[in-house]
């Protein structure tokens, strides 16, 4: 099974909600003096009591990984690349602490989450509305006028209406799927392409919530490593970036570049220029760096900061959010006007 496959599969089976569930757990019964292996079987028969098959085997599968020396690469293989980094440090640390870290960056991600979908789920359902409208009209209502009045008599924006309705109506199928292959190369784009051009679009939505969403959950975990006691060096920048996506490790690597020559973590973002994990972190971060203390001190700051992401994520949310509300308001009151010249021509016949 692919690494994709891999991860598909374990967000089926164990979804945000339930995987936080499970890794405080698993943190649980570790701290009350359980080994993993036999924390891992408890969880898997709790899981398996209350039906949940499907989870009970991922569980299993990583008790048996466990025993066989590759924990690290199951339970990594089969999350979302947030909480994989996190188990990369597996044997460097307590399993105990690595599973807490876990519940925490998995509670992070749902609250940035949601936020997102929060902020766009109107203009989605607004434009969803639209379409619906449109090809609606094609199919049944510009039929039944075109029977009483011909299309030669409609002003411009009814004829225009006409065409594109009956258009949609007809070919309902070409347009899902251009619709799903422009989601899927922008998707695609966002998280593999590092070229030229990535440093500007990553300052629009949605590029720009996705370097937010990406870059927070590096930090996030690399304060976590720090927590438990883990230098931030070469190694561990190699374990962040085994789990990450193309995008993220592109821009961590550049991070560990500088790092490698001997400047700081908050200098070597700065220098290189991605405004990554945030354009609102990294100066911050730099300001930080070395300062004595500043590992606890930076770590209170992006606790903070991660408390208030949801909004930040939904400001920047909001010019994508007000592009599809404008398109939607402009195609409604287009449909609207053109459906009142339909009518009024149809009236003189």
């Amino acid at each position: 099974m692919s690494r994709l496959a891999r991860k598909l599969a374990g967000t089926l089976l164990l979804g945000r909600k339930a995987r936080v569930d499970v890794f405080r757990m698993v943190a649980d019964l570790l701290d009350a003096g359980f080994s993993l292996e036999r924390a891992l079987e408890i969880a898997a028969r709790a899981a398996k009591d209350q039906g949940q098959r499907g989870r009970a085997q991922l569980l299993g599968a990583w008790r048996k990984a466990l025993l066989e020396d590759r924990f690290a690469d199951a339970v990594a293989g089969s999350l979302p690349a947030s909480e994989a980094m996190i188990f990369h440090a597996y044997g460097r640390v307590d399993a105990a602490v690595l599973f807490a870290a876990a519940a925490r960056v998995a509670e992070m991600r749902e609250r940035q989450i949601a936020a997102v979908w929060k902020a766009l789920a109107m203009p989605m359902v607004l434009a969803l509305g639209l379409v619906l409208m449109l090809w609606a009209a094609g199919g049944h209502f510009i039929p039944v006028i075109e029977s009483v009045s011909p299309p030669e008599q409609w002003g411009s924006g009814a004829r225009l209406f006409r065409s594109v309705s009956v258009w949609l109506n007809a070919n309902t199928l070409a347009f899902g799927a251009t619709l799903l292959g422009l989601v899927a190369a922008v998707t695609a784009a966002m998280v593999a392409w590092t070229g030229p051009g990535r440093t500007v679009l990553d300052k629009i939505a949605p590029f720009s919530l996705y370097r937010t969403l990406t870059g927070s959950a590096f930090l996030f975990v690399t304060m976590e490593f720090l927590a438990a006691g883990i230098d931030v060096n070469d190694r561990t920048f190699e374990a962040l970036k085994r789990a990450a996506s193309p995008y993220a490790r592109h821009r961590i690597a550049a991070i560990q570049g500088h790092m490698a020559r001997g400047v700081g973590l908050g200098r070597s973002m700065v220098m290189a220029g991605h405004g990554f994990p945030d354009p609102s972190l990294v100066p911050v971060v730099a300001a930080l760096d070395g300062a004595p203390g500043w590992e606890r001190k930076l770590a209170r700051f992006v606790e903070r900061w991660v408390g208030r992401s949801d909004e930040l994520l939904r400001a920047r949310a909001a010019l994508l959010n007000g592009t599809l509300l404008i398109v939607a308001a402009l195609v409604m009151g287009s449909g609207i006007d053109a459906m009142f010249s339909i009518l009024e021509q149809a009236a003189r016949y």
